[in-house]
This record gives C-alpha cells, structure tokens and sequence, in this order.
C-alpha cells in the first residue's frame, strides 16, 4: 500500500514517544500526516516518524557490491617490538592464470613493485648471457634470484620459498643490510575476477625500518593493476560450457601452442588475430604475453599454424558453404522458431554453443536476432573459385570503401580479415 493512500482513522503510533492517536489527514508535497490524540490536540508529522497499524515497512538496506569500484580492498601495516607486519589486498578484472604469470615474472618487478631498480637470477648456466636472463630460470622453492634496490645499495639475494602453481608465491626479500622480509602472494579466484593478497613479515631488532614509505609500499598492487591485461567478464558465457578442445584452440592441440602462436602474431604486429579470440581468458593471457615478451625481448617459439585452425569453409553449397557466424545465425533462427532438435543435433560444439548463448541472449533482449542467412544451391558452383588471395584482397577492399562489409565481416580467415580491414581504415584516411 501506498503511504498516501491511508485511509482516515487508522491508527498511529509516535515513533519518538510512544503516543498513539488517528490519522485525520493526509498533506501532499510533502508527505505529512495530521494525528488527532486523545486529549484532541493535533500535529503534523513526516513518513519516518510514525509506526502505522496494518502496514510493516520494513528496514531499508544499503546494498554494497563485494568487489570495489577502484579494486582497493584491505590496507594496514602494524609494528611490535622486534616483529613488522603488513597487508595489501586488490581486486584485479583478470583470470588467475594471468595473474599468476605477472606476480612469478620477476623480471618485471622492477616495473611495479616498490624499491626494486632491477631483478636477476642466480643462475650456474655455462653461457654468460643465460646467467642473466629468467628464461632459463628454474621458478621453484629454494631457487635463488637478486634484486638491486633504488638506492646506492648492492644486489641483495632473495630466495623462494613458497610455490604452489595459481594460489601461493613466497620469497625471502631484502633491500637492506639490516632486516629481511616474507613477501607472499595469495591468490583468490571469483566469478569475474581475482583477489590478491601480498603479506610482509619481518622480524628482528631493526623490523621497524619495514614500516618507512608504508604509502608507496601499499600501493604496489594499484601499480600492477596498471599493467595487468583485463578480462571482461559477463554474464552471458553460455558458450564455454560447450566448446570442444579443437574448436576452441583453434586447431591447436593444447592451449598453450595456441597461446604461444597468438604471442608471435602479435609482436608481428598482427593485433587484429588475437583480439578476434573469443575465449577471454586465452585472448588476455595472449595479451600478457605480448607484454612480457616485449619488455624482455624474449617470443616464445611459433607452433605450427594447423591446416583445419581457420581453414575457409567448404564450397559444396548448402549449409556446407556457410561460414561459422553464418552458421550460428542460421541454427539461431532454428531454435527461434521452435526447432531446438537441429541446434542440438549440429556436430560442432562451438557454433552450437555460440548459437545457443546468443539465443538466450535474444530472449533476455540484450542482442537482436539475426537474419537468415542465404544457402546457396548446393549443385551451384561455389563463388569466387580460383580467386587468389591478392585478387580477394583487392575485390573485398573496394567493396568495403563503399560500406559492403557483410562479406568481409564474414571471412574466416582471421589474419586476411584484419588486413583488409586495416587497408581499408588506411585507404580512408588517405582519401581524407
């Protein structure tokens, strides 16, 4: 019920006093309520200030999201004698796996991590150049490394102490001759995101110096959230749950090789395959390494592209000749109209899981659906046969000038369609 829509003699009750007394009136604009008491004074009271029989209100919660806006969670530092302690916690917009390679790259602790001018591995390799390079570091508890601090000091060892692979990373630091440090990170894995947590114990007569420059030291996960790839999470990932292993490395046999290919694209400075990566966990992983690997100058070695990753769709007409997002739209409009056995009979997992995320996605009425696609006679020769690759290049470029981009759009090869796309951008701004 409304609370101006009371009805005249109900009865009311003074939150402040206790008194008791009938409602009269009702004033607009704002609410105020007239009261008649017993003893026949009359007063004027707001919404809050009365308790009205018949009608429960009950209380009004602030509802506050577990992740903060700016991703800053816990921040304290506490000294006793003989024993410093501190705790830093951030919400990164990231996977695990992504977080766990930027926290175990010690080469790039000079970037984010306070008090660190450079990081070197303790390393026995016979070549003198490996001896200074964290590719051919062994990452494991016991293993040696050194950092310099930004400060006239020399390199001071670290060692690690504590590993296990995506939760836990612990190490002995030192930037002074007088106490030393427990660094640890833990990882905690939520639905669209991580928790990090970096804990610094020291002990000793001289814990104390741990607590200078607290307010640079609690800021070292801001600055790594800087340099973190994002992930963008979201509610609609329907897709995920039913994508097979082939599909969804895109030929490659593990996720790694495809990881490593998608790195050598992009130092190639060919963006447009990996942000074409669907999978949000392997396109951000993709990104770090591109990162990492320009920082450091150090590329993964590049897989062999697979002949069926990509490969253009078949030309024997017929739902045959569709490419994938056309296919997608045609199993769509299937489901829409009733017939969910030929969405759940097509063979490959990843349109049919494409197909029927996006179909969710229509009903929620986030996406608009899409047109059918057309099917070419199967007994038709296919379009465009013996065109080459240049010939495409150039045909699909003047069409898209002149804002045809169904057919590039629908290019499986990913690589010639970030090329076209980019002639074109280049060509448009020639003309400007």
């Amino acid at each position: 019920m409304a609370l101006n829509r009371i009805d005249p003699g109900t009865r009311c009750t003074i939150r402040e006093t206790g008194e008791k007394g009938i409602l009269k009136k009702i004033y607009f604009y704002p609410t105020k309520y007239e009261i008649e008491f017993p003893d026949g004074k009359i007063k004027h009271y707001s919404t809050q200030d009365l308790d009205i029989d018949g009608l429960e209100r009950p209380a009004v919660k602030k509802i506050v999201s577990d992740i903060p806006g700016n991703g800053i969670g816990e921040r304290w530092t506490n000294w006793e004698p003989f024993k410093g302690e501190s705790c830093v916690k951030h919400y990164f917009s990231t996977s695990k796996e992504i977080i766990w390679d930027m926290l175990t790259s010690l080469e790039m602790y000079n970037v984010w991590f306070y008090g660190i001018q450079r990081a070197l591995p303790v390393s026995a390799e016979f070549r003198y150049v490996h001896r200074f390079s964290f590719t051919y570091f062994n990452l494991e508890p016991g293993a040696y490394f050194k950092i310099r601090p930004r400060t006239i000091a020399p390199y001071f060892k670290c060692r690690i102490m504590t590993l296990e692979k995506e939760k836990e990373f612990g190490f002995r630091f030192k930037t002074s001759p007088f106490y030393s440090e427990y660094v640890q990170f833990s990882i905690e894995e939520t639905e669209f995101g991580v928790w990090v947590t970096c804990r610094r114990i020291s002990k000793g007569l001289f814990s104390f110096l741990s607590q200078y420059n607290w307010p640079a030291k609690s800021r070292i996960l801001q600055q790594l959230d800087t340099i973190v790839p994002k992930v963008e999470f979201g509610e609609n990932d329907e897709s995920a749950t039913d994508i097979g292993t082939d599909s969804q490395f895109d030929g490659f046999a593990t996720k790694q090789d495809y990881i490593d290919f998608a790195i050598n694209m992009g130092m190639e400075g060919n963006m447009d395959y990996i942000n074409s990566i669907s999978e949000k966990p392997i396109r951000g992983m993709a990104k770090a390494g591109v990162v990492k690997a320009k920082r450091t100058g150090v590329t993964p070695p590049k897989p062999e592209k697979p002949a069926g990753g990509s490969a253009p769709p078949a030309s024997g007409g017929g739902l045959a000749a569709l490419s994938q997002e056309e296919m997608v739209a045609y199993l769509v409009n299937k489901g829409l109209d009733g017939d969910m056995d030929t969405v759940n009979g097509y063979q490959d997992k990843s349109t049919r899981g494409k197909a029927k995320a996006m179909i969710v996605k229509i009903k929620r009425g986030t996406v608009e659906r899409p047109s059918m696609p057309e099917i070419l006679d199967a007994t038709s020769p296919p379009p465009n046969e013996g065109e080459s690759e240049e010939q495409l290049m150039e045909r699909l470029i003047t069409v898209g000038l002149d804002g045809n981009m169904d057919e590039i759009n629908a290019l499986e090869n990913r690589v010639l369609r970030g090329k076209i796309k980019a002639a074109i951008v280049k060509a448009k701004r020639a003309q400007k």
